[in-house]
């Protein structure tokens, strides 16, 4: 690691303690600041690379990287997220839907001065259906494809087994270069992985280092016209405290996942714009109900008593989810009801007569019904077994709001007699126990596009695992009901979209109600960016829409521009001197929304 990469990591520790304490905090230099005439764009970030096969990724990080780095046939708009053109200038549908036939752009380059043609289009989607772990990995998608063809260089003909127009359009399936990808022995492997990345889009990952940089070089060919900054560069802090500080002092451009106290601080610095946009993303308890494989073998260890919809459904109603938006979020999102957010009115279901409503004495009153009685210290048992329902609970150990949900929900379902342990873990370790069924109940979230399917889909019998090793990551949670999945297929060939709407609200009904999953709450994005550095980011939506967190394209990355006259590579020393009170500000604003928060909960005790 270098000394910046480590001086940064230190401070970035140094910043959450001192900020906790209302200590000053000051963020110390930035790798990815240097000294030249390159006009970058620093992201902060404090997430780890998966993987940047496009194909397999599954990260928000990894996400955007290739949207920067790959086009898609079409995307999604800045102005609404309707589709528009991107590699495709336009397409027809034939054969009852069972054919469709896109016109590639001419002239389109890769990074590396190849052309790209309908050829690259053709292997790109062959690889979904040819290659089977990239298969098994979009299985909802890949399985519905027959053929991918290119007649010429122009022309690129896709056909199905059945309609799926939404799917088609709206389907992100990023393009590789054939005559890059067709040298590696298995395009499914890491071999995706070597820099610099060879794509079309306007920016190229040509530099990572485990928790310090992730940069982005400009494609200065770019078919839609040349970004404004020469380099994209996400940089790490372990602490948003830390990044908020470097936002402060000029060493980062855009910050994210801010909490409220931090917003209103940034929001009074001159240099600073805040943006508070209703987010596509949410977040929510995975309860693991039994995972299993398709041909049924069950594999993991949860707990049995989540299997009985009873015990789940008693724990979802002893959840205010209205007290976590207006304490944890500090009113800055609403209550989640489903998958898909309220963001995409068309397809949300907003819970109608179904609603779960808070009810510590109805939630007890189920489980006493349904025979798990309290044993003498209080914790209830397994009819029949005698087993405790003692459960376990992991959270995400960067995630300070998380750290607080745990609280609340301990407090409440302890008072149902459950034992809840609780346990801090990595993200990465979290997610492979997720996987492996080695869990009770766990933190999820996904930032959700304005097609339906793909979110459906991850809870239908035909993503579940072959293997027990949680290599097949398809499957959110071992949901496999065929009712769901008639429906599901039925809503992806529906072409009537008010008819398609209800079939997916159904399937949303169907999903809350058997509560494999509890959605807490759909968080708005909470982002500041420096405005002396830059200037005329889209957000998406085009009212009241986000920079960050983008969908199918990075708008704003791409629009983004440096501000005229700007020449900052360092930080001025006057910014220095200033940065320390401002961080006391920053500083002040957490603890008192950090008291206000406890004050609360202690309230309703």
């Amino acid at each position: 690691m270098n000394p910046h990469a480590l001086m940064r990591r230190c401070l970035s520790a140094v910043a959450a303690l001192t900020l906790s304490a209302g200590a000053l905090a000051v963020a110390a230099p930035s790798a990815a600041a240097q000294e030249d005439d390159v006009d970058r764009l620093l992201i902060a970030t404090n997430q780890e690379v998966d993987t940047f096969n496009p194909f397999k990724s599954r990260y928000t990080l990894t996400y955007n990287t290739n949207m920067m780095s790959y086009d898609t046939l079409v995307r999604a708009g800045a102005e609404d997220y309707a589709p528009e053109a991107g590699l495709a200038t336009e397409w027809v549908e034939s054969n009852g839907g069972l054919t469709w036939t896109f016109t590639i752009r001419e002239g389109v380059k890769w990074s590396d001065g190849e052309a790209l043609t309908a050829k690259d289009v053709a292997y790109s989607y062959n690889l979904l259906i040819e290659n089977e772990a990239i298969r098994e990995w979009n299985i909802d998608f890949a399985g519905n494809l027959v053929s991918a063809e290119a007649p010429d260089d122009t022309t690129f003909v896709l056909t199905l087994a059945a309609p799926a127009p939404a799917e088609v359009l709206n389907r992100a399936v990023f393009i590789v270069p054939e005559h890059v990808w067709s040298t590696y022995p298995d395009p499914a492997a890491d071999d995706a992985n070597q820099l610099p990345l060879v794509g079309s889009g306007p920016f190229q990952v040509s530099e990572y280092k485990t928790d310090e940089i992730v940069r982005l070089e400009a494609n200065e060919d770019y078919w839609a016209g040349a970004p404004g900054f020469d380099e994209v560069v996400y940089d790490y802090y372990a602490e948003t405290d830390a990044a908020v500080a470097a936002l402060e002092a000029g060493e980062v451009d855009i910050v994210n996942g801010l909490n409220p106290a931090q917003l209103e601080a940034l929001e009074a610095q001159d240099h600073v714009t805040v943006n508070n946009a209703q987010g596509r993303r949410y977040v929510s308890l995975t309860l693991n109900h039994g995972t299993v494989t398709q041909d049924g073998t069950e594999f993991g260890n949860g707990h049995p008593a989540l299997k009985d919809p009873i015990v789940r459904t008693a724990m979802h109603t002893a959840i205010d989810k209205q007290a976590l938006v207006d304490t944890v979020l500090d009113g800055n999102g609403t209550p989640a009801t489903s998958l898909i957010p309220s963001i995409f009115e068309q397809w949300h279901w907003d819970g109608g007569d179904e609603l779960v409503e808070f009810d510590i004495d109805a939630a007890n009153q189920m489980l006493d019904e349904a025979g798990y009685v309290r044993g003498e210290d209080g914790v209830r048992t397994m009819p029949g077994t005698g087993e405790r329902l003692s459960f376990r609970f992991y959270h995400h150990a960067d995630e300070v709001n998380y750290a607080t949900i745990v609280e609340f929900l301990t407090e409440w379902w302890t008072e149902l007699g459950l034992e809840i342990k609780a346990e801090p873990i990595e993200q990465g370790t979290l997610n492979d126990l997720a996987y492996l069924g080695e869990f009770d109940i766990a933190f999820s979230g996904w930032g959700v596009g304005p097609n339906p399917t793909e979110q459906l889909g991850m809870h239908t019998c035909a993503v579940l695992p072959t293997l027990t090793d949680g290599s097949e990551r398809s499957s959110e949670n071992s949901y496999c009901n065929p009712e769901f999945d008639a429906l599901h297929e039925q809503q992806k060939v529906e072409s009537d979209p008010d008819a398609r709407a209800e079939i997916v609200k159904e399937q949303q009904q169907m999903l809350y109600t058997d509560a494999p999953v509890i959605w807490l709450y759909y968080q708005n994005v909470l982002e500041a960016y420096n405005h002396d550095r830059v200037t005329g980011m889209l957000t998406q939506p085009a009212e009241g829409g986000m920079i960050t967190g983008q969908e199918g394209f990075t708008w704003s990355y791409w629009s983004a521009q440096p501000v005229e006259g700007d020449e900052s590579g360092g930080v001025p020393v006057a910014v220095w001197i200033g940065v320390g009170a401002a961080v006391v500000v920053v500083a002040a604003a957490a603890v008192v929304f950090v008291l206000r928060r406890r004050k609360t909960a202690d309230e309703r005790e």
